[in-house]
């Protein structure tokens, strides 16, 4: 065994749902590759590996569950990046390679990190293949800017960090925001309000300002253009909710 050559991890962003929306060099690396793994809902679900399949061929492919804890006990979380780089180490050990796929972009609020930092820590090679991260599809779906050119500026926060990030200029991301998810839609309504009861322009578009609101466990992206400001926030929130849940990612 220590004369076999170690296999590489790569880290493949399969992007938010759509598999047209994957590249080429995602499709090149997974065919390339004899070991797929990828993060397992509790419910048995694989949603990297499902849009995966939507373009490549998979059959015969090893198929390596990874499972990933959600919770705020420090050692739980420790522990289960730990457990996904043994399982993966195993196939490196005897010269396979192994694709991890990722939603979104590998780089951007992605598991693969985890993994990443353990195995290469041990002397294991790994690469990253970029994708198109969600906040991207949502903004051209709706046909909104998320940077008015070449100078407004782009946030992208993890959710707890609503406040914070609403009180910054220009667009914003937020993802990951899971159990917070009404926190954070309380908080972009009173965003809107106040920006309303302080602008003195009769037109409310010109707050050049938008909010990205990754939705977790689902193909969906929220945005709230400065177009919406002069509607009623929860009605406007509604409506592209309603708009994008009939977009396919």
């Amino acid at each position: 065994m220590d004369n076999v050559k170690k296999g590489t991890l790569h880290g493949v962003s399969v992007g938010p749902g759509d598999p047209e929306l994957m590249t080429l060099k995602a499709v090149r690396c997974i065919e390339q590759c004899p070991v797929l793994a990828a993060p397992q809902t509790a419910a048995g679900r694989m949603l990297a590996l499902d849009i995966a399949k939507g373009a490549v061929d998979v059959s015969g492919k090893i198929i390596l569950p990874l499972h990933f804890a959600m919770s705020r006990d420090s050692e739980v979380l420790k522990a289960s990046p730990a457990a996904a780089a043994d399982a993966v180490r195993a196939h490196l050990d005897a010269g396979r390679d192994v694709a991890l796929l990722n939603l979104g972009d590998v780089s951007i609020y992605a598991t693969y990190g985890y993994l990443e930092e353990i195995l290469t820590a041990q002397g294991y090679a790994a690469v990253r293949i970029a994708g198109v991260p969600s906040f991207c599809v949502a903004a051209a779906r709706l046909g909104q800017s998320l940077t008015g050119g070449m100078e407004q500026p782009l946030t992208i926060a993890p959710g707890r960090h609503v406040e914070q990030v609403l009180a910054a200029p220009g667009a914003k991301v937020l993802m990951k925001t899971g159990r917070r998810l009404p926190k954070t839609l309380d908080a972009l309504r009173e965003s809107i309000r106040a920006k309303k009861a302080a602008s003195h322009e009769a037109n409310a578009d010109r707050l050049a300002e938008a909010a990205l609101l990754d939705l977790a466990g689902a193909n969906l992206t929220v945005e709230l253009p400065a177009a919406v400001l002069d509607q009623n926030a929860d009605h406007a929130l509604q409506q592209l909710k309603d708009k994008l849940s009939r977009s396919r990612f």
